[in-house]
């Protein structure tokens, strides 16, 4: 029995990036033709050997660039970059581009709880929601949770150390979402109209601590590890020693909102669009890390 999905063209901003490329993955794993837009002939020529399509082109070039970069595409997966300062307006000129290209599916990739006046990223985020809503296009908006492989830059220095170090309460709740999840609510909202119009948050399973996580890397390495709260003074000290990385102030008004509240939603919706249950985070490090099944 032939498979009655047509095959979309999917044009993937920020397809080089830990959330664009897990979406490129997905699409192609559901039989779709990513197109990915990158900035650096090595990104294209690496996702070009994945199965992909590649073009490149600067989101700061403006929407007539753009709008030649989506050429002959059924839909847009917007992933903005991540805390820049210009979100807002670069996210305004890809539905511009997109409206002028004539591509009239988009989905919009936001943030869990963006209109917190306390995160100033999230707040840009909300702001291009604005904008995606106010286009002519046929979107989603899609709002994800922190993600679980967040955890794994961090892996190896607290196996070593046994301490995994937050900058924030290690006590307050989080709902943290498997990225290829994220990447299944993508190709889910793409092939199926009824989410048109529809704003769905994605979180994971579990309300998770960061001693919570902590102790899910002691089960999985099979090492005492314990989480401890890092002063914000010494996480600036070490990531941004001359003080001049433009995002650390916004990470650290995330970090002090975290410390106060944590960030959880529902995974409600995640469920429904995945039709199972989301992935714990426990699976999906054991997945990326190679483990064995338990």
């Amino acid at each position: 029995m032939t498979d009655p999905r047509p095959t979309l063209r999917v044009a993937v901003t920020g397809a080089s990036g830990k959330t664009g490329a897990a979406v490129v993955a997905g699409l192609l794993e559901a039989g779709h033709e990513p197109v990915a837009l990158v900035r650096r002939p090595e990104a294209a020529a690496s996702l070009r050997e994945q199965g992909a399509a590649a073009r490149l082109v600067d989101l700061d070039a403006g929407p007539d660039a753009i709008a030649a970069a989506l050429a002959d595409v059924d839909a847009v997966h917007h992933v903005p970059p991540n805390m820049h300062p210009a979100e807002d307006a670069l996210t305004a000129d890809v539905v511009a581009a997109a409206e002028r290209a004539g591509v009239r599916r988009f989905v919009f990739h936001s943030v869990l709880q963006p209109h917190v006046p306390a995160m100033p990223h999230h707040l840009r985020k909300a702001t291009s929601e604005l904008t995606v809503r106010s286009s002519s296009l046929r979107w989603t908006v899609l709002q994800p949770a922190s993600y679980a492989q967040n955890v794994l830059p961090f892996w190896d220095a607290a196996v070593a150390s046994g301490t995994y170090r937050v900058p924030y309460d290690v006590a307050r709740p989080f709902t943290p979402v498997d990225l290829a999840d994220v990447a299944g609510a993508v190709v889910a909202v793409l092939e199926d109209p009824a989410t048109t119009y529809g704003t769905f948050e994605l979180a994971g399973p579990e309300v998770l601590t960061s001693a919570d996580l902590a102790a899910v890397v002691a089960e999985l390495s099979g090492r005492l590890v314990v989480a401890e709260r890092q002063p914000v003074a010494d996480w600036r000290a070490a990531v941004d020693p001359d003080g001049t990385r433009p995002d650390v102030d916004d990470l650290v008004a995330m970090f002090d909102h975290y410390d106060a509240h944590g960030l959880v939603g529902s995974p409600l919706a995640l469920g429904v669009l995945l039709g199972r249950t989301p992935t714990t985070v426990r699976d999906a490090l054991r997945r990326d890390l190679g483990l064995a099944p338990a």
